[in-house]
């Protein structure tokens, strides 16, 4: 399918084909074939080992949850004693991740207005652990570690009416 309009963050794909099913918003997309440099020995190669798709969480789109299926291209490096086999490079998810850089820039907004794990996970369609996963890591940039102690450290006990 050809479309004549892009999708914010989503402008260097191809899409091939949108479906909605399930009050989900399905965006199949590739990138164009482009030549790219092998990590291990920096040899310049063109040659695609075989193709991978990658469901993506997704910010919603349309007002409907949106997940992204992304056809990956991995790439074998053309010098002989290397032989090394590598994904392409991407914006649009990190390596080792199922969400998008964009759902996890929204999750951050999100969380940083203060609002509780769970209503975050209900409105991102994900579940709290995912969340206080994100949030631990935008916090512990922010964190500075302790180098020494105090010398009194004040505990103060509080004994209701029992």
């Amino acid at each position: 399918m050809n479309f004549n309009i892009s999708l914010p963050g989503l402008e260097e794909f191809i899409i091939t084909k949108t479906v909605e099913a399930d009050g989900l918003y399905q965006l199949h997309m590739e990138l164009e074939r482009q030549p790219h440099c092998c990590p291990e020995c920096y040899t310049v190669t063109n040659r695609v080992h075989d193709y991978r798709v990658q469901k993506i969480q997704h910010v919603q789109a349309f007002g409907r949850n949106t997940a992204l299926f992304y056809k990956k291209r991995r790439y074998s490096c053309v010098n002989a004693t290397c032989g090394k086999r590598f994904y392409e490079n991407n914006k649009v998810v990190e390596r080792y991740q199922r969400q998008s850089t964009e759902f996890n820039q929204a999750l951050a907004i999100e969380l940083i207005h203060g609002k509780n794990f769970k209503d975050v996970a209900n409105r991102f369609n994900t579940s709290s652990t995912t969340v206080m996963r994100r949030f631990d890591d935008i916090s512990s940039s922010m964190l500075e570690e302790t180098k020494e102690l105090p010398e009194v450290i004040a505990i103060d006990e509080y004994k209701g009416d029992a």
